[in-house]
């Protein structure tokens, strides 16, 4: 690529005059359509851009690096050179020099452009660049500080997404400047004489680039997603939500402790075909023989699967809480995110009622284990102010010297790691006379491609594959090391994937009307004669299914929006409908906002 930029250059040097500032500018603009252009390309086509070799050679393979370099630079040297040479034949001919005034209308013209361009390059990036993902997510996302987050998708979204709009909004850019600037003239024929800077008209363009430029996103977005999340409401909390602080819940006399494992990205068809998932090999080996001969394993199908993924649990943050307290977490209907969601929020979530504060109130002493920054999208929060978890993170690793300062892997570091942690907090843990709760997340699975280290075995030449493979060993070989101590006996141990992947390419020869479920399975709950087969749940209803796998009565079983899977009651999917429950969840609800997300129950009581 790189190459063929010095050849590109040369050709512009030859053709303009020397010292000017038209080959100057001829220059910058030609560099940034190419360089901007080519790299883009080679993002969509997943080219690595951090082989060397695809800068410098022309690899003519399966890549198509050459090809997109070469393509680039033709038509971005010839369209460069054919407005010089209609400049210099005088077809083309700046008659008109803007005003302070006139740049400053044009800047804002511009911005406008490029933010209608940046909403439809952003919303196409992540309803296509990122599997899985829904409108609720997005502002989820939105709504939350970076902090903590991985440089990597930071990078992924400045090559992709604003790249895109800037490579757009520069085109367009130009034409609005050559427009009002510049006299056309096409043979003896004046297309335009004298061009005129007007002001309404200039900002009407701008206006126009936006307001198409947000037609598109809505459109990635799906319009039926926008109007149900802003314009309708649902009764679904009214009608269904049961809250955990007016239930009697009945402890049995000797409690027993909960190891809950959040596997990153972990899904059921991840299993071979024959066990229920889509792959030609069982990634998940150790997970199978667990779900088929030691624990209970629920499924949406006759084999091994899952739970079903719904709004407001479908990315990690949102799914811990709801698997920990039966609410979906959801962002603010309004264009401001929700004041639960700023990084220094006083409280996060105000109004649940999560496992950790049912478990705090029966003495139990919690930790948050996890290799990131447990600060990201206020996860640090949320499981402090709601049963006070002693959190565990990637800098409680490096302030207690267990890292380097400067150390710093994918997340924050590696699951190798992560098990020897949670090794060393089990043991620190189970010295203690209370019951004990360590809630830990792995985080190797992450999209895109997963973290794979020297050890992580090449039995599958993919290397997401490989990383998945690699999670359940490893997750295998801590089950395996908590069997031999004696605090195993009464520990319930619980693993579930936080979400479906969200790696966009991993499922693109699934068949469409392939389920995908999210990854579960209770180890060591005592429980006999489960109905776990054919079952419809999510996310909400891990919460009183957690409480009963640990031996406690749930009057009722149904706490938040969840059911207890061990008993008879239906969830709220199997009464609805997935789809019918997937779209109230999307829909306003002054319930949600009022008693959940501000808890006006509270603030009456501090008045």
């Amino acid at each position: 690529m790189l190459f063929i930029f010095l050849i590109l250059v040369f050709l512009i040097c030859l053709q303009t005059p020397k010292k000017s500032l038209g080959r100057r500018l001829a220059i910058y603009y030609t560099s940034f359509l190419y360089l901007g252009i080519t790299i883009f390309l080679y993002n969509q086509q997943k080219i690595d851009l951090s082989n060397w070799q695809s800068y410098f050679l022309l690899r003519f393979d399966d890549e198509k690096s050459a090809w997109i370099s070469l393509s680039t630079a033709l038509i971005t040297v010839s369209l460069t050179l054919l407005f010089w040479k209609l400049f210099q034949s005088g077809y083309l001919k700046k008659v008109y020099s803007y005003s302070r005034k006139n740049w400053l209308i044009y800047a804002l013209a511009v911005l406008l452009i490029f933010a209608g361009f940046l909403a439809y390059s952003s919303s196409r990036y992540a309803m296509k660049g990122i599997d899985n993902t829904s409108l609720d997510q997005i502002l989820f996302t939105m709504s939350q500080p970076i902090r903590g987050s991985d440089p990597g998708q930071i990078i992924n979204y400045m090559i992709d997404p604003l790249l895109e709009a800037l490579l757009i909004t520069v085109p367009l850019a130009t034409l609005l400047y050559f427009a009002t600037t510049c006299s056309f003239k096409f043979g003896a024929i004046y297309l335009q004489r004298q061009p005129h800077f007007k002001t309404k008209k200039v900002i009407f363009f701008g206006l126009i680039g936006l307001i198409f430029g947000i037609f598109l996103g809505g459109k990635e977005i799906g319009y039926a997603d926008i109007r149900a999340f802003y314009f309708e409401n649902t009764s679904i909390y009214d009608e269904h939500y049961v809250n955990p602080r007016e239930v009697d819940l009945k402890f049995p006399k000797k409690k027993r402790n909960l190891v809950y494992i959040f596997l990153e990205s972990m899904e059921s068809s991840y299993f071979s075909k024959d066990l229920g998932g889509i792959q030609e090999h069982n990634l998940l080996p150790n997970f199978a023989d667990l779900a088929q001969n030691e624990g209970i394993n629920f499924s949406h199908s006759n084999k091994l699967g899952g739970m079903l993924q719904i709004p407001g649990a479908n990315q990690t943050a949102s799914s811990m809480v709801a698997q920990t307290s039966g609410l979906p977490l959801r962002p603010s209907t309004s264009l401001n995110s929700s004041e639960s969601s700023e990084e220094n929020s006083a409280e996060y979530f105000p109004g649940a009622y999560a496992l950790g504060e049912i478990l705090d109130e029966q003495g139990y002493n919690q930790a948050l284990l996890m290799g990131s920054e447990a600060e990201f999208a206020g996860r640090d929060k949320y499981f402090t102010q709601h049963g006070g978890y002693d959190i565990r993170d990637y800098h409680w690793a490096v302030e207690t010297g267990r890292l380097p300062e400067d150390y710093y892997e994918w997340w924050g570091y590696e699951d190798r790691k992560l098990v020897d942690y949670a090794k060393e907090t089990l043991n620190e843990l189970s010295q203690e006379e209370a019951p004990f709760n360590l809630t830990m997340l792995t985080v190797d699975t992450h999209f895109e491609d997963g973290y794979a280290t020297e050890d992580t075995p090449d039995l599958f030449g993919d290397q997401y594959s490989n990383v998945i493979h690699d999670s359940d060993r490893q997750i295998a070989q801590l089950l395996e090391w908590m069997k031999k101590q004696p605090f195993y006996e009464d520990t319930t141990v619980v693993l579930v994937g936080d979400h479906l992947t969200m790696d966009s390419d991993f499922f693109d020869s699934v068949d469409p009307d392939y389920q995908r479920s999210v990854f579960n399975l209770f180890l060591n709950t005592n429980k006999q004669k489960v109905r776990n087969k054919n079952r419809e749940f999510s996310a909400v209803d891990m919460f009183p299914t957690t409480l009963s796998a640990l031996g406690v009565e749930v009057p009722g079983d149904r706490l938040g929006l969840g059911v207890n899977l061990f008993s008879d009651q239906l969830t709220l999917i199997e009464q609805f409908g997935y789809d019918s429950f997937q779209n109230e969840l999307m829909k306003k609800s002054d319930f949600y906002n009022k008693k959940l997300m501000q808890d006006d129950e509270k603030d009456k009581d501090r008045e």
